[in-house]
């Protein structure tokens, strides 16, 4: 949903440094839950537990920036997200590492695990490209097709609204 609205925000070429980001992240995760994260973060899940309640309070700023804006002009766009924010965005996001941690536990074959953990890391980064770039394709086109002032304000108060509900799932999900 970030690669949507960030699309909506910035325009899809603008998008590619917070998808390149929200990526590099990913992809390290995968290298390293590939080889040996999933022992650190069940020994230390008090640390696990931090880093996701930090996420939820980023996302939730997040929503809130949206919601708040007021500006619609894209030159002076009050949320711009960039490379760092990409970083950030998935360093906070614990659900990435649970599914990568997932992943390994289907795929992994500790027979050729240097070969199995590039190739579905690799596999992984090809495959959130694609989707992340489409997401923000989307809200590119979203946001050229529905240009008005009046549509602009609408869509930052659904996706402002979108991030907090979902800052508030991965609350709830932390704390059960």
């Amino acid at each position: 949903m970030l690669c949507a609205v960030c699309g909506a925000s910035n325009g899809f070429r603008k998008s590619l440094p917070f998808i390149l980001g929200l990526d590099l992240v990913y992809t390290t995760y995968s290298l390293l839950a590939g080889f040996g994260l999933a022992i650190l973060i069940t020994n230390y899940p008090k640390t696990f537990f931090f880093v996701q309640i930090l996420g939820v309070f980023y996302i939730c700023w997040l929503g809130i920036k949206f919601w708040e804006r007021k500006n619609t002009e894209k030159s002076e766009s009050v949320v711009r997200l960039k490379f760092m924010d990409g970083v950030i965005s998935q360093a906070l996001n614990v659900k990435g590492i649970t599914i990568v941690i997932t992943m390994y536990s289907q795929f992994l074959d500790r027979e050729h695990l240097i070969y199995e953990v590039v190739t579905l890391s690799t596999a992984l980064l090809l495959l959130n490209l694609f989707t992340h770039t489409t997401w923000a394709y989307g809200g590119y086109w979203m946001a050229k097709r529905f240009a008005s002032d009046y549509a602009l304000q609408i869509q930052n108060k659904i996706f402002g609204s979108m991030l907090i509900m979902v800052a508030f799932w991965l609350f709830y999900q932390s704390i059960i």
